[in-house]
């Protein structure tokens, strides 16, 4: 009996010792060293290809003038090029041709960097603003909540490249996603206050999506939409504050009716979507089959809806370790709803669940409209509103489950079966269901360790424990010194693998006309550049540079 006692005094000071603080505080070093690897590799990071092609005129009027005026019309007349003879999404391509080494040969740094805010700021805005402003989670359970969602982000996005390190790729989906992130931020403010600043902000996020990737463009439409509805939902404007007392019920009045100027932003975006969807260079991109059907837009809707199913199959098949931690934010939200008072504290969650769910499904349509290969960023963003939708049913499961646990143990106090200290139901969750609930996690995690192997950050650190990563840099190293060298016009250089682990590298070949050398000499101002096997370039051409 006392060696019962002495484990059970022993548990208790575990329990109190790991608050949800804590796991906090320890988890942000964890996801620090996790990007570690990450930002090294942001320092071998290069521009190639794509980069190229876009910033030819933007280069040139910079390298002529220094002039950020002068930049913007090249930007301008890229966006009229490209409009014609490649694509039409006039705001992708705006950024593109703005790539960091139209500026400085080694500014391709902050690629990874800029990246990294975007997500991080944007998910911390949107996951504040729901969980403690409207929900009223504790501020820890936040943060910790955020920090979950941004190590699965991160570590098990589909395409790194296009992530992280491809400039053109992460400005054309992840810039997007933060964009969209804040876009709905900016919603739910705006139909709360129905402030000015907020509704600008809106509208000028919108009309800009209208110009990037279709994906970007469906969720912004829809999320304006959700936010008009829920207006006029039932219950839409109670709001349950964490000492218990219920704001009165928002009667829908003159106010109210201002979200209807949400109609105007709708209308810039579907304008700006228009003149993208409407170039002619979609169906020189496409080889002519570019155009819209009706009878397919409907195919595609149903097929979007089961696709979402056979892509959350997938990831469980592929890498169950993201339901894992899916599993620990589950816990987490259970117990900060369980410490809240009142039993239950989101109104409509089957509605709110099958509206992501949609969510979910639109950012299907685009690819399997067109029916042909694309980007792997068009599966991280597919990947990244699937983490929000799950977020949002295991949060709508929390709260139920929450609820279930305060009345039972309400009905507990009240027929005096409760025994020995009574706990909140906070911490009694905290102490009977999320410790040993993190135990089985943590075993769960060593029987799927093999997923590990999978996440960005070992695949970047492999990529710089083999060396690669130092060879790559010292090879563009020596592309790029021959490039910027004004004395020669038909250049030179020795080949680079395209095989770059998480890095994007579109090589120069021995055929001066290929595309890649193409653009390679038009950014450099050459007249040709060519590549020729290393050892032969050793022979003819000297040492390699240090």
């Amino acid at each position: 009996m006392e060696g019962k006692n002495t484990r059970k005094s022993l548990y208790n000071k575990i329990s109190g010792f790991l608050s949800v603080k804590l796991m906090f505080l320890t988890g942000t070093g964890v996801f620090v060293l996790l990007l570690l690897p990450l930002c090294y590799l942001s320092f071998v990071n290069r521009a190639s290809g794509d980069d190229y092609g876009y910033g030819v005129f933007t280069r040139a009027a910079w390298v002529s003038s220094h002039s950020l005026i002068q930049v913007f019309k090249a930007s301008i007349q890229t966006i009229q090029s490209l409009y014609y003879s490649w694509q039409g999404t006039w705001f992708s391509i705006f950024v593109f041709s703005l790539q960091p080494e139209v500026f400085s040969s080694h500014a391709y740094v902050i690629t990874a960097f800029l990246m990294l805010f975007l997500l991080v700021g944007s998910s911390a805005l949107l996951f504040k603003c729901v969980l403690v402003k409207k929900l009223g989670f504790d501020k820890w359970s936040c943060y910790f909540i955020v920090l979950m969602y941004l190590m699965l982000t991160i570590e098990f996005v589909p395409g790194i490249k296009s992530a992280f390190f491809w400039y053109n790729g992460t400005v054309h989906y992840m810039l997007p996603f933060a964009m969209c992130q804040l876009l709905a931020v900016l919603l739910m403010k705006y139909i709360e206050t129905y402030k000015v600043k907020y509704f600008i902000g809106i509208t000028i996020l919108m009309t800009l999506l209208g110009g990037s990737n279709y994906q970007a463009s469906l969720f912004a439409l829809i999320a304006a939409f959700y936010a008009g509805v829920s207006v006029f939902l039932p219950e839409a404007g109670i709001k349950i504050k964490r000492d218990g007392i219920r704001a009165q019920e928002k009667v829908i009045g003159k106010k109210e009716y201002r979200v209807f100027l949400l109609v105007v932003p709708v209308i810039l975006e579907m304008a700006g979507l228009v003149v993208s969807m409407k170039a002619p260079g979609n169906n020189v991109r496409a080889g002519g089959n570019f155009g819209f059907s009706v009878s397919d837009g409907f195919v595609t809707v149903g097929i979007s809806f089961l696709q979402g199913i056979l892509d959350i199959v997938g990831y469980y098949k592929e890498k169950p370790v993201i339901f894992i931690g899916l599993l620990i934010l589950f816990l987490i939200m259970l117990e900060a709803l369980g410490s809240m008072d009142g039993e239950k504290h989101i109104k409509h969650p089957v509605l709110s669940c099958i509206a992501l769910y949609c969510l979910y499904s639109a950012m299907q349509a685009p690819a399997i409209y067109a029916g042909v290969e694309v980007s792997l960023g068009v599966y991280n963003m597919n990947y990244q509103v699937f983490l929000l939708m799950m977020i949002e049913i295991l949060m709508a499961l929390a709260d139920k489950g929450a609820g279930i646990i305060k009345k039972r143990r309400k009905l507990k106090a009240l027929e005096g079966k409760a025994q020995g200290k009574i706990l909140t139901d906070g911490a009694w969750i905290h102490k009977t269901i999320v410790l040993p609930g993190l135990l089985i996690c943590a075993v769960l995690l060593f029987v799927c360790r093999s997923n590990i192997k999978q996440s960005t950050s070992y695949i970047c650190f492999q990529y710089i424990a083999s060396g690669q990563a130092a060879d790559f840099k010292e090879q563009m190293d020596l592309q790029t010194s021959l490039l910027l060298d004004e004395n020669v016009s038909d250049v030179v250089v020795p080949f680079i693998n395209d095989e770059q682990g998480p890095l994007m590298h579109m090589p120069v070949t021995e055929d001066k006309n290929a595309w890649t050398n193409t653009v390679t000499s038009n950014f450099y101002g050459k007249k040709s550049v060519t590549a020729m096997p290393r050892d032969e370039w050793l022979k003819i051409y000297g040492k390699e540079e240090e």
